[in-house]
């Protein structure tokens, strides 16, 4: 669920594609010349758009994605499974030459973000989703349990409610709903102030109905395949909506969402001498995914999703210092079992 190649993700897209019908379409290339490659399959019901890796160590929209390519549906699809190939494959959130993709929307300075404009004209889509992965410290606020999804109508206008934003609302409450039934509780509203040059407003601003999806953690699934799953089965529910204008009027649920916060302790160790709190890292060197823990504030207030303690003092950690293996195994502590794959 966590890295992979993206010669490997590639092949996976390209065998699902053959499999189960799906007609494929360079776009483009990455600032190192990768394709960026987009899966279309005719349907007679709405038209959707979406895109996951634009960030290229948020993986879980892309499992959703290659996911859907395997299932059934009346919706004509349009998917771009990893939007930025160089950034998943050096497992970084920005492209080859450091450009937040998602920041990119209005300058245009990457190719990445050239493709995806182009494509999304092209196609002329009733419906986009921005699919990305938020860090574990999201939950949300008031709640004492992670935000497994955030999800955003993002604004198309700084000031006043557009169209598309009010249809995207009304999904997105349908889609509340459906997440209530397993996910009571663990559901957030992502911050919705308006960014300029997010290609969420972009989209929006263009009249098309337009969702991001921030998955996140679960309790016991730090590797998301559970969100994965989910979101899969969101994205197939949409061809229940034969168009924009069957979708229900009430919005409520989806704005009665508590808003994201992000403060929340990780793995807090409790010692002689007060508190230690370590965040999960992730990176890829050399082409190798290594998972690891880094020293950094403990906020007393924050809910805590690990939490252990010794009857010692803990030896002088930095903040942002790597905490060593062998320095939590000499005081009895064993790592929390984060399911991933290293």
């Amino acid at each position: 669920m966590r890295y992979t190649s993206y010669s490997s993700r590639l092949t996976a897209t390209d065998k699902a594609a053959q499999q189960y019908g799906w007609d494929r379409l360079i776009i483009g290339a990455s600032e190192e010349d990768r394709p960026i490659v987009a899966y279309q399959k005719n349907g007679k019901g709405i038209r959707a758009i979406a895109w996951a890796l634009m960030h290229g160590n948020e993986p879980t929209g892309y499992e959703a994605l290659f996911s859907l390519m395997g299932k059934s549906s009346n919706v004509h699809w349009c998917l771009i499974p990893v939007l930025n190939p160089d950034g998943a494959e050096a497992f970084t959130r920005e492209n080859a030459h450091g450009v937040d993709i998602n920041r990119d929307a209005r300058a245009q300075r990457s190719k990445e973000a050239k493709a995806l404009t182009e494509i999304i004209r092209l196609f002329k889509p009733d419906f986009a989703f921005n699919l990305h992965d938020q860090r574990a410290r999201f939950y949300p606020k008031g709640a004492n349990v992670p935000a497994t999804f955030s999800l955003l109508a993002p604004k198309g206008h700084p000031v006043k409610e557009t169209d598309s934003q009010v249809v995207a609302q009304r999904l997105l409450a349908d889609w509340s709903e459906q997440l209530s039934l397993n996910w009571k509780g663990h559901c957030a509203r992502f911050d919705d102030r308006f960014y300029p040059t997010a290609f969420g407003e972009f989209i929006q601003g263009m009249g098309i109905p337009t969702i991001t999806f921030e998955t996140g953690i679960a309790p016991n699934n730090w590797s998301r395949s559970q969100a994965a799953h989910q979101l899969t089965d969101l994205l197939t529910s949409l061809e229940k909506w034969h168009t924009q204008h069957n979708l229900p009027e009430n919005i409520q649920t989806y704005i009665d969402l508590p808003f994201n916060a992000s403060d929340a302790n990780e793995w807090a160790i409790h010692h002689t001498d007060g508190v230690l709190h370590l965040r999960w890292k992730e990176k890829v060197e050399a082409g190798i995914y290594r998972s690891y823990w880094v020293a950094e504030p403990y906020h007393a207030s924050s809910p805590t999703w690990y939490v252990a303690k010794v009857d010692v003092p803990m030896p002088t950690i930095q903040e942002g210092e790597e905490v060593r293996h062998d320095i939590l195994q000499s005081l009895g502590l064993e790592a929390p079992d984060l399911g991933l794959k290293s």
